[in-house]
């Protein structure tokens, strides 16, 4: 007697489950891939900050004093004015510094999420002379090692921070930045936390785009681990150049005493 073997498949609810299954999959795997593309850009930024420093700190290196930050009128190129710069909070002078990169329509340099670097410069002039000692040919020279006073302060948190300090030696991360870049983050075109507003108080425009960017409106920077959660978000990237390090660079290369 022959045998029939019966045929068997999937039934609509175990096809339904399969779907479903693969479906969680899937959506496990997206999570985990758009939390990777996140981190590159960071490493991304990080790395394009450090690169911003080495550019600035190059050029200190060969005209003895920091480059003006650019404005939006400036087409990427430093903006100084007599003895001093046109803006203390500004821009990366990617064009003045030779930097590739991304630029958008007012030439300035772009990280990776689309955001203009920032960039500021100490306007300190402790020589009462009415030059920015960090800015002006031959100024930090004539102040001495002993006599510069760089004036930007990075902090670790905003709160009960002055327009000059931070509100505790332990949330000071630096008493005398020289020049501080930074990066907006992914969040650059919309913030409302404390920290983040510290380091976008004021406004500029000017450029061709007519767009009107944030920027800085005091000495006071914030950097700090990032964080996602609602009211204390932050996710800007914060690089400075130590007073020392600068120094010293710039006594190899005889440009101070």
């Amino acid at each position: 007697m022959i045998m029939q073997r019966r045929q068997q498949g999937f039934s609509i609810v175990e096809l339904s489950i399969v779907i479903l299954i693969m479906g969680l999959l899937l959506g496990g795997l997206m999570m985990p891939l758009s939390v990777q593309r996140e981190n590159a850009r960071l490493r991304d930024g990080q790395e394009q900050l450090e690169s911003v420093l080495s550019a600035i700190e190059g050029y200190a290196l060969v005209n003895g004093y920091l480059p003006c930050p650019a404005t939006p009128a400036s087409d990427g190129y430093a903006a100084p004015v007599a003895g001093a710069c046109s803006a203390q909070h500004g821009f990366v002078p990617a064009t003045t510094l030779d930097m590739n990169g991304q630029r958008n329509a007012d030439n300035l340099l772009l990280d990776p999420w689309g955001s203009p670097i920032r960039y500021s410069v100490s306007s300190s002039d402790a020589d009462s002379d009415g030059s920015w000692d960090f800015v002006t040919p031959g100024a930090m020279r004539a102040v001495t090692l002993a006599g510069l006073q760089p004036d930007l302060v990075v902090c670790s948190a905003a709160a009960g921070s002055s327009s000059t300090a931070c509100a505790s030696d332990n949330l000071t991360l630096s008493a005398s930045a020289p020049l501080v870049v930074y990066s907006l983050g992914r969040d650059w075109s919309s913030f409302s936390s404390a920290d983040q507003v510290e380091n976008v108080g004021g406004t500029v425009g000017g450029g061709v785009s007519g767009s009107n960017y944030r920027i800085a409106a005091d000495r006071i920077f914030v950097s700090r681990r990032g964080s996602a959660l609602a009211g204390t978000k932050f996710d800007d990237l914060v690089a400075w150049l130590s007073p020392n390090a600068l120094y010293g660079r710039l006594v190899d290369a005889g440009h101070l005493p």
